[in-house]
């Protein structure tokens, strides 16, 4: 009747599991190669956050470079017709398309009396009509004037050329319009901006239309054009440089690691068979991971593999102890597994999105890794092994070296002390090429995006443009002090009705103005007349966010970010920013939020860092509670061993990196349930075999992670390497008996 029910089980996991990698097949695997998901999500305006890098994460700008300034065009035209009807790009800008600057200066002409630019504004509302007047006729004579005076009937006082400098200068920084392009000098070399938004396949790794071909192309512009240098800068191209880093560690990891422990599992048990099938459980276990991952979010991060490989090291644990100890090992490895899931379903609660699918990659792994042992593993042949003694030769020197351990590990945290930090600056390095590209282009486009910017809200659309003209107000006087050198806003584009209600108001003071003005430059009455029915025909011509010209919702798209639940959103950045202590005094946390998006998330992390503290404790609770339901009396024999370990682990992290971070603290929980492995095994008076075999295969597979370029993974492998190591040793110092 057992065998009956085994084999029921055993049938029924085979349907499940194949279901699980069937239905993940069909969800197709999608990789995530988002920048932003190295970064925990903002517990305040989390859905408004998201949309920020949503509008960052596709942006890219590509300057390109040449000795003199027509080089440098001719290489930004050979870029734009190389990559306009590319697979690599949505869209691109090089700002040459008269068209759509005629469209812009006919919006406007059309709007000139409701978009007043702030010196005419000022003027006109002081009584100082006169001179906006003498203003516009010194332009009109000049011979160096570029105004259009293909209107001049009808806007004698040049409000519309005024308008046209003003949207065209708006968010460029150091680059200006010269012949239909936005450019700059600097160091003696010329740059020509062109502006861009990648698809959703740009990232891929196909190589076919991703960066990576796009970088391919670069090279072959270059030799075709002599003295063209490309600089390229945005959140994608670091998105490529991470996860193309991710894909190959993934692969070398991997293979050194599969390697590493079928040599050992070779050795160790002189046959293939265990080798063999150990293997084919940890593909399974990874696979199984994939499929569940891709099942509940749609899409696994390429980094969260990075970290998915460690379940190689965790899963052939369980192989190892099987056919060491054939049947009677299946009640430590069900106390080992539960005790580890708590610890990976207690990381799937942390608000980071990379962690969540680190955790559920493993934990969905180890459980399949389980049943496999479990079910599938007891109708293999038996593997005759011998083990002569299940204790070390020197257990009274181990246990009392282990007790010595104990002793400074527990009093160790008072000696040097625990101290949480977090730097998001030390968790991605860029490369050297992506970093000289970055520098440039600060440097020539002077936008000086610090991180730092504000949110504001409204009801409506209306009200969310009256308070962030109220918050520009402020801003400039952080411009007229030098506290910023600038700031990018929607109603720098599209003010609200009041302001422009305010404008046309004010432009009332030129119809008294009109006949001198007229007259002076040689038109009749009739002109006049003509003059004041269109600024009465103008009350009610008021500009929209949607009845807005390309140009500008181009301009506006990163900084409009429209109806979230219910509110009205938009974003102001300040650039340049010299001195921001002032700025979060700006913000009242009601209507206008203060964002520095460097510190907020340091400081999101130190929080995230004491919850996984707090999630170790609640481990230590949950598992020694288990361990006392099995194993009674026994328990209270361990119960210092995992504090030890984890209060030993914390002093090292914290003396070794200057701090614990949050990745040194979620490697602390992976410790804690991967070793009370040994302490179980130990208490079952399991082979000693076995659990140094197991060691050796998980301490490979995190010491491989250790070996990581990227710094997260690094130090979670480098803690649970540590931590590990400390486990096992402590683990020889509990009496067995």
């Amino acid at each position: 009747m057992k065998k009956l029910g085994l084999q029921t089980d055993r049938i029924i996991f085979l349907i499940l599991l194949a279901c699980l990698l069937l239905v993940g097949i069909c969800r197709g695997v999608h990789l995530d190669t988002s920048f932003f998901s190295l970064f925990p999500e903002y517990r305040n305006l989390a859905e408004v956050e998201e949309r920020i890098a949503r509008n960052s994460a596709s942006s890219v700008f590509i300057l390109a470079e040449g000795a003199d300034f027509s080089i440098a065009r001719q290489g930004a035209q050979a870029f734009y017709d190389t990559f306009q009807n590319s697979l690599v790009f949505k869209n691109l800008s090089l700002y040459q398309d008269e068209d759509a600057m005629e469209v812009l200066k006919t919006f406007l002409f059309e709007h000139r009396y409701q978009l007043l630019d702030d010196e005419t504004l000022s003027r006109l509302e002081n009584g100082n009509a006169d001179a906006v007047s003498r203003e516009a006729l010194a332009q009109v004579y000049s011979p160096f004037s570029f105004a259009d005076l293909g209107l001049l009937d009808k806007d004698p006082f040049l409000l519309t050329a005024k308008n046209i400098r003003k949207y065209a200068s708006q968010g460029t920084g150091n680059l200006f319009l010269k012949e239909g392009v936005l450019a700059a000098e600097s160091g003696g070399l010329w740059y020509v901006l062109i502006r861009g938004r990648v698809t959703d396949d740009a990232l891929s790794f196909s190589g076919r239309n991703g960066i990576g071909k796009m970088y391919e192309q670069l090279l072959q512009l270059e030799n075709s054009n002599p003295g063209v240098s490309y600089i390229c800068s945005g959140v994608p191209f670091h998105s490529y440089e991470s996860s193309s880093k991710a894909m190959k560690e993934i692969s070398w990891i991997t293979g050194v690691s599969l390697a590493l422990v079928a040599l050992i599992l070779l050795i160790a048990f002189r046959t293939l068979l265990p080798m063999l099938v150990s293997v084919v459980n940890i593909g399974i276990s990874l696979l199984a991971g994939f499929a569940v991952t891709l099942i509940l979010y749609g899409k696994i991060h390429a980094l969260a593999l990075v970290f998915g490989t460690t379940l190689i090291g965790v899963s052939i644990d369980y192989s190892i102890h099987y056919f060491l100890n054939r049947d009677k090992i299946f009640r430590s490895l069900t106390v080992n597994c539960i005790s580890t899931e708590i610890s990976w379903c207690l990381l799937m609660l942390a608000p980071f999105p990379l962690l969540r699918q680190v955790a559920l990659f493993s934990a969905a792994g180890l459980a399949c890794s389980y049943f496999i042992v479990r079910l599938i593993y007891p109708v293999l042949p038996d593997i005759q092994q011998s083990d002569k003694s299940n204790q070390p030769c020197c257990i009274h020197i181990v246990r009392m070296t282990g007790i010595l351990v104990m002793i400074v590990c527990l009093v160790a945290p008072a000696l040097c002390g625990i101290r949480i930090k977090n730097s998001i600056r030390g968790m991605y390095t860029m490369s050297g090429q992506l970093l000289e590209w970055e520098k440039k282009a600060g440097k020539v486009m002077n936008l000086g995006s610090s991180g730092e910017y504000f949110i504001v809200a409204g009801t409506d659309q209306q009200e969310l443009l009256v308070r962030e003209e109220r918050l520009a107000a402020e801003l400039e006087k952080a411009v007229k002090n030098g506290s910023i050198g600038a700031f990018s806003r929607v109603t720098a584009f599209v003010p609200s009705e009041a302001r422009q209600k305010r404008s046309y108001q004010a432009a009332g003071a030129l119809l008294p103005c009109s006949r001198p003005q007229l007259e002076a430059l040689g038109f009749g009455s009739s002109a006049r007349r003509q003059f004041e029915q269109e600024y009465r025909n103008n009350i009610n011509n008021f500009v929209t966010i949607d009845t807005v010209p390309p140009y500008i919702k181009e301009n506006i798209e990163a900084l409009f970010l429209g109806n979230v639940g219910g509110t009205w959103y938009s974003v102001v950045f300040p650039l340049q920013v010299k001195d921001g202590s002032a700025l979060s005094s700006l913000a009242d946390g009601k209507t206008v939020f203060f964002l520095s998006k460097i510190k907020d998330i340091e400081k999101e992390l130190d929080h995230l860092t004491r919850t996984a503290l707090l999630f170790v404790l609640i481990s230590y609770f949950l598992v020694f509670s288990l361990l006392c339901l099995v194993y009674r009396k026994r328990a209270l024999r361990i119960v210092l061993v995992p504090a030890s370990v984890i209060l030993g682990t914390l002093s090292f992290v914290s003396v070794s990196s200057g701090g614990v971070d949050l990745f040194a603290c979620s490697g602390i929980v992976m410790i804690f349930g991967l070793g009370l492995d040994y302490l179980v095994y130990g208490l079952e008076g399991k082979s000693g075999k076995a659990t140094l075999l197991s060691f050796i295969t998980t301490e490979i597979s995190f010491g491989a992670l250790a070996l990581s370029s990227f710094v997260p993974a690094h130090v979670f492998g480098l803690t649970v390497c540590a931590g590990l190591a400390l486990a096992y040793l402590l683990s020889l110092s509990v009496d067995r008996s």
